[in-house]
């Protein structure tokens, strides 16, 4: 009977030293679960490092596209809404001999202007989520866009002079003045942040922007839609706060000629 109360010891013992174990492995598992605020912070942050930093990470979790293909897509995107404003083969600008399409110059515009945003610094504030949605809250200093127009004004004065009587519009031959000059302005764009490489002015004072993303599989998502809808929202309609070292002092101390275009 010793014997037998042993083993039977013995195997009791061996069955709670199993439980304990299969106790232990859960609270373990309980412990390194995630919460889906975090995971949708981190997909928030992941996504705001690509827009603003350009960096690609992990971005496919985020996009459902790689990071070229999302760059490409905005690209395409902000070409689209811009292009349909030059319908025909017709719109182009002459400068000195050489011809510049619409869709020459918009193409170039859209990369630049996608590029651009990564001078745009952002902080994910706040997550809030509701059944498979999370609504993120982030602060961003945005782009200066009234700082952007003076920018772009100065450069066509130092290149064209009156622009309203500029040899460059004639010879140019488009009906429409208001529209061969929203072209023109679109090409300075391209000249000064993307060829003369200067950083775009952001506002210098944050502003807040929110969005949604949708739970899938592992990660938050945005839809192509919210994509575009944060681009939208990355500029401000106001002027840089600091002017000493903006681009439009920039400009002033480098004079832009024809051979910059």
């Amino acid at each position: 009977m010793k014997k037998k109360g042993i083993i039977v010891s013995i195997c009791m013992l061996l069955i709670s030293l199993s439980l304990v174990g299969c106790f232990s492995k859960k609270e373990a598992a309980k412990e390194e679960e995630v919460k889906p605020e975090e995971v949708a912070k981190a997909d928030a942050s992941t996504l705001l490092a690509f827009l603003y930093e350009g960096k690609k990470g992990t971005i496919k979790d985020v996009t459902g596209m790689s990071g070229d293909d999302t760059t490409a897509y905005l690209e395409k995107s902000l070409y689209e809404r811009k292009v349909k404003d030059y319908p025909g083969d017709d719109w182009q600008l002459v400068v000195d001999g050489s011809t510049y399409t619409a869709d020459e110059i918009i193409q170039d515009y859209s990369r630049v202007s996608i590029k651009s945003l990564q001078n745009v610094t952002y902080s994910v504030e706040k997550v809030k989520i509701t059944k498979d949605t999370a609504e993120i809250t982030a602060k961003i200093d945005p782009i200066a866009l009234k700082s952007v127009a003076n920018a772009i004004t100065i450069a066509r004065s130092q290149i064209f002079g009156d622009v309203n009587t500029s040899k460059m519009i004639l010879d140019s031959q488009n009906k429409d003045m208001k529209a061969i000059n929203n072209l023109l302005n679109f090409k300075l764009y391209s000249i000064i942040y993307g060829d003369q490489n200067y950083p775009i002015d952001t506002v210098g004072e944050e502003k807040e922007i929110t969005f949604t993303m949708t739970k899938a599989g592992d990660h938050f998502q945005v839809s192509k839609d919210t994509l575009d809808d944060i681009v939208g929202d990355s500029g401000e309609m106001e002027y840089a706060k600091e002017k000493g070292n903006s681009t439009e002092e920039k400009l002033k101390e480098k004079t832009l000629n024809k051979s910059d275009f």
